[in-house]
């Protein structure tokens, strides 16, 4: 069982900590160990992290605690964006990542709830996310939820164009 709560600015270096832990052990392999330096470098500065974290109307980031009280996974949820593909707007999972210790004992369904039950709450009536085209685990586990593919759009690193799913799911049901 994890413990789930929004992060506040007191769990900026948290945050930072598990977002770079995390993204650096799921996605090393697809950019050069300069371009993931550089994208991590941006992407969990102290200063965009606090910026995000302090505009709550337009972000959310929650946070995955473990039983004894040690960050394991964490997420960042915008509001209100427009979905690529789709006239629909809606809560956008930017961001959702587990150490990869994690793996396999059901957090993520955990997680996944959670923040489905967020943007509901925050009067969304619609949740999408893009997933790297090469990652059809993912793609299973969302389908798994309701959401179904709107699409693809480009993507790449320094490294190597891979492409996007977009994947949609209606939260008004």
């Amino acid at each position: 069982m994890i413990t789930i709560r929004e992060a506040t600015i007191e769990d900026l270096h948290v945050l930072r900590d598990i977002g770079i832990e995390t993204y650096r052990e799921h996605f090393s392999d697809i950019w050069t160990t300069t371009g993931i330096q550089n994208f991590l470098s941006e992407d969990f500065s102290v200063f965009e992290l606090q910026k995000s974290i302090e505009s709550p109307t337009r972000h959310c980031w929650l946070i995955a605690f473990d039983e004894e009280g040690r960050a394991i996974g964490f997420s960042k949820i915008n509001w209100s964006k427009p979905a690529p593909l789709s006239a629909q707007v809606g809560a956008e999972l930017q961001k959702i990542y587990f150490l990869k210790s994690q793996a396999g004992k059901g957090y993520g369904k955990q997680f996944l709830k959670f923040i489905q039950d967020s943007a509901q709450n925050h009067n969304e009536d619609f949740i999408w996310l893009d997933v790297l085209k090469t990652n059809s685990n993912a793609q299973r586990f969302y389908e798994g939820f309701g959401f179904r593919t709107l699409g693809e759009i480009p993507f790449s690193t320094d490294k190597a164009e891979i492409g996007m799913v977009v994947m949609g799911c209606d939260l008004s049901q």
